[in-house]
């Protein structure tokens, strides 16, 4: 398969070099909107030179994970994970249209929640070093108080994490996907749905973050008319 290829390893690894960055975005600089799945889609589209496919498949993650905002101890889903993976899946395959990215999206989606899972598990691990900081500061050796290297320390070692794990990840999509598509080419015929079906979907996030049973009643209305109206019509 190309994946396997030199060359395939190499495009995996310059992916997993970018996904690294963007996630570094969210706890060694938090910029903000950089690290949204649209600034992702931005960047994407220019180093690719298809913005509108690249916009595309990034509003959809856009508007997935509205409802969900970094409080408290609780740490969002890695968003730059699945992003980043439909978008490089979308290319690899030449996929351009809605039935052939609908596939990428949902197949990418899980690593949003294992990228969070991995934060969470590297926090614990930085306990030690919290304990080493306490230390040097009960401690007159000036050389044990060292905060500056513990956080570097940690900074490089969440980047390491987050590069294994994309490109393993991304290495296992490209392959199966390599699968589906040698056996089923065209798994859904062209127009039976589209974009707009995709953005309503996961704008589901938007509603549901307005925690009302006003809003849900007026989700639950909105699904039912787009159920009856049927996937026919173009959006």
């Amino acid at each position: 398969m190309v994946a396997a290829s030199g060359q395939g390893l190499l495009w995996i690894a310059a992916v997993g070099i970018l996904f690294t960055l963007f996630s570094q975005l969210r706890t060694a600089c938090n910029l903000g909107i950089l690290e949204r799945p649209l600034a992702m889609g931005l960047v994407w589209g220019l180093l690719i030179g298809d913005m509108t496919l690249a916009l595309s498949v990034a509003l959809c993650f856009e508007l997935l994970w509205l409802d969900l905002i970094p409080a408290g101890t609780f740490v969002t889903p890695n968003a730059a994970a699945p992003t980043l993976a439909a978008l490089a899946l979308t290319h690899f395959f030449g996929f351009r249209t809605a039935p052939e990215a609908v596939f990428a999206i949902l197949f990418c989606l899980p690593l949003g929640w294992i990228g969070s899972r991995l934060e969470q598990m590297q926090r614990g691990w930085q306990n030690a070093s919290y304990n080493r900081l306490l230390k040097g500061i009960r401690t007159s050796h000036r050389a044990e108080y060292a905060p500056a290297g513990l956080i570097l320390g940690s900074m490089i070692q969440m980047a390491v994490i987050n590069f294994v794990f994309f490109c393993a990840s991304l290495l296992a999509l490209i392959s199966l996907f390599g699968l589906l598509v040698s056996h089923a080419p065209h798994p859904l015929p062209q127009g039976f749905i589209a974009w707009g079906h995709l953005w309503l979907a996961a704008s589901l996030g938007g509603f549901l973050a307005l925690r009302t049973v006003r809003a849900f009643s007026v989700l639950a209305a909105g699904v039912a008319v787009l159920a009856l109206a049927g996937l026919s019509l173009p959006l």
